[in-house]
């Protein structure tokens, strides 16, 4: 077999496995494997058509250097139509989930009108918020509140604290009155420092007893009250918590409990998945919250280190009573995360402009599939979950 038959056959077996891959993504198993194809949909198709053009270089090659059909190998031509066939599928696949999420279609929070966009510091109802995860091994720290600085936000909401970054930061951290630290030494310790009056707030562990969540309730200049939720569910890997068991319990916990939530929203956090999974879009659906990103573009997050695998991982999201006056990433502060800064105007006179999700029929069924699953996990030691295990416990019981 000559050189360009082997090369051929080895890009039709890299486009075959994209698309089998590309499949993966129909199933809600909760293993690592299977939810990791959610992430890379734009790496993907610029593989898929960098190995179609590879494909046809070498089948251009081999045609200007061959005499005559080689008898002995396959006709490179006979791979032809599968490996467009495949290149087309991956754009259609993963185009139908990622493009949502450009300029090209509209956005789901809408704009604040012109005339309202303003300063956040001349406007008692506009926030500059700022979510930030700082790596905890990162210890550079001094770019990290230049950067922070510059911006001046009203509330930061900062993920993977330790003791190291709370002493590092003390006296940055001292510009804002109001302040929630919880400082752990397993990536998931975080902290809220806010201008804002924090009135009342809560560290819960809906899913695990080491992932902490902060639930609090914030005042607005204009004497809004705002619930301000962060979060930073651990991921699913190939070490420790190979599933995604964890994860979707927290986000469906979450988005089902907003739901109902009375008045302003805002939730942030690492979510540790990507904006068009089908855990977040789940979330979105559930709880009738808003992603800024929808209509805006990508603003990848992760990984700070390495362009080419760059996810949109961290999150605001917001209920209809804001508009967004401002959303970007923010530069490199040593961690293997971009900041993630929004300006939002209360404004809830706006709110028919918004375009909620709406819920599907099998959403009820998902979100039972991923509650179960939690409750059946005996490693969740979390309060949610324990509640959930009471009650799958004594429903037999109460059946007889």
């Amino acid at each position: 077999m000559h050189i360009a038959q082997l090369a051929a056959a080895l890009l039709s077996l890299l486009m075959g496995l994209l698309a089998c891959g590309s499949l993966l993504n129909l199933s809600n198993h909760p293993h690592w494997f299977v939810r990791a194809w959610d992430f890379p949909r734009v790496q993907i198709v610029v593989l898929g058509w960098i190995f179609t053009a590879l494909y046809f270089a070498v089948k251009y090659a081999a045609a200007r250097s061959a005499t005559a059909p080689d008898a002995n190998g396959p006709d490179l031509a006979l791979g032809t139509w599968p490996i467009v066939a495949i290149v087309v599928f991956l754009t259609a696949w993963h185009g139908f989930r990622i493009i949502p999420y450009t300029p090209l279609l509209p956005k789901q929070s809408a704009d604040t009108p012109a005339s309202l966009n303003v300063s956040h510091w001349s406007d008692d109802q506009t926030i500059r918020m700022v979510m930030t995860n700082v790596e905890m091994e990162n210890d550079d720290y001094a770019l990290w509140i230049t950067t922070i600085t510059e911006e001046d936000p009203d509330i930061v909401l900062v993920v993977e604290i330790d003791d190291a970054w709370v002493q590092a930061t003390k006296e940055f951290a001292s510009r804002y009155p109001y302040r929630i630290i919880h400082p752990q030494d397993n990536w998931y310790g975080m902290m809220i420092l806010s201008r804002l009056p924090i009135i009342d707030h809560q560290i819960r562990h809906l899913v695990q007893k080491d992932v902490p969540s902060i639930d609090a309730k914030l005042q607005m200049d204009d004497g809004t009250m705002i619930r301000f939720v962060g979060v930073h569910p651990r991921p699913p890997e190939p070490i420790r918590d190979n599933d995604a068991t964890a994860r979707d319990a927290e986000l469906t916990l979450w988005g089902s409990e907003l739901a109902d939530a009375q008045g302003p929203v805002i939730i942030g956090g690492d979510l540790n998945d990507v904006a068009w999974s089908q855990t977040t879009r789940l979330f979105l659906r559930t709880s009738e919250l808003l992603d800024p990103r929808r209509g805006r573009g990508f603003f990848n997050s992760f990984h700070a280190n390495h362009w080419f695998l760059r996810f949109p991982l961290d999150h605001i999201f917001h209920s209809p009573h804001f508009t967004v006056s401002r959303v970007e990433r923010l530069g490199f502060v040593g961690s293997d995360h971009f900041p993630i800064l929004i300006d939002l105007r209360h404004t809830p006179s706006e709110s028919h402009r918004h375009d909620v999700l709406t819920n599907k029929e099998s959403d009820a069924e998902e979100i039972d599939t991923r509650i179960e699953r939690a409750a059946e996990d005996e490693s969740l030691d979390g309060e949610a979950v324990k509640e959930l295990k009471r009650q799958s416990e004594l429903e037999p019981k109460s059946a007889t």
